[in-house]
């Protein structure tokens, strides 16, 4: 699972703390946008509303009941707008969400680069939320339920096997090698503390039990049954 870190407005980065391949504590600064422009819009909000609550002082001793009302529908404004620009400020520290893992985004070579809102700037995994997401061939797919238990080994960590178990089966397909395989979600009861997002390695889930003959020889007798079909028609 990944949370996307994008720029809350357009503006400049100003500096950056942190970059892909890194690991994060909650909280923990990873980049900082330019708010000079905002510090000197929030000084000008600053001496516009001093100077409305002079006028609206003044329209008070004065009597004037009309006037003074207007006047404290700007110095509304004002605060309102003062409100709007403190956000923004705060919002110049792009903070992590969670504990977490830095999947992409380095702005290192981007300081004092312009930024567009929305922009994504970081990908953040944390590091004890991991989804598994199984290729399961066409041929398999029959034989895969949900609540189903298996055994996954990384590439990277040959020698700790992971527990799985079968969430959700997915429509999604996907073509490679000559073949099409469905995606299969399945959450970990556990996960080893060197275990990064984007790891690969193979897995075997547990559906019931067979003959080694049936075994080997299933694929080769749906292939027969549908090579038999199509010459039938």
């Amino acid at each position: 699972m990944q949370r996307t870190i994008v720029a809350p407005f357009s503006g400049y980065v100003l500096s950056e703390f942190a970059k892909a391949g890194e690991t994060v504590r909650k909280d923990q600064l990873l980049a900082q946008l330019d708010d000079q422009d905002l510090n000197f819009e929030r000084l000008r909000l600053v001496t516009t509303k001093a100077q409305k609550e002079t006028e609206f002082d003044r329209a008070l001793a004065r009597g004037e009941r009309a006037e003074s009302q207007i006047i404290e529908a700007q110095i509304k404004q004002a605060d309102a707008q003062l409100s709007l620009i403190d956000e923004q400020l705060r919002r110049t520290r792009l903070v992590a969400p969670f504990d977490g893992f830095i999947v992409s985004g380095d702005l290192s070579q981007s300081v004092g680069a312009a930024v567009e809102r929305g922009q994504e700037l970081f990908h953040i995994a944390p590091l004890d939320a991991y989804r598994v997401v199984l290729e399961v061939d066409e041929s398999d797919i029959e034989d895969i339920k949900i609540g189903q238990t298996g055994q996954l080994r990384v590439s990277a960590l040959p020698r700790e096997p992971l527990t799985y178990r079968i969430e959700q089966i997915t429509s999604v397909s996907r073509q490679g090698n000559g073949r099409n395989s469905f995606m299969v979600e399945a959450s970990l009861a556990g996960s080893p503390a060197r275990l990064r997002p984007g790891m690969e390695g193979v897995s075997k889930t547990h559906v019931d039990e067979r003959l080694l003959f049936f075994v080997h020889t299933q694929k080769m007798i749906d292939w027969l049954r549908l090579t038999l079909w199509r010459w039938a028609g």
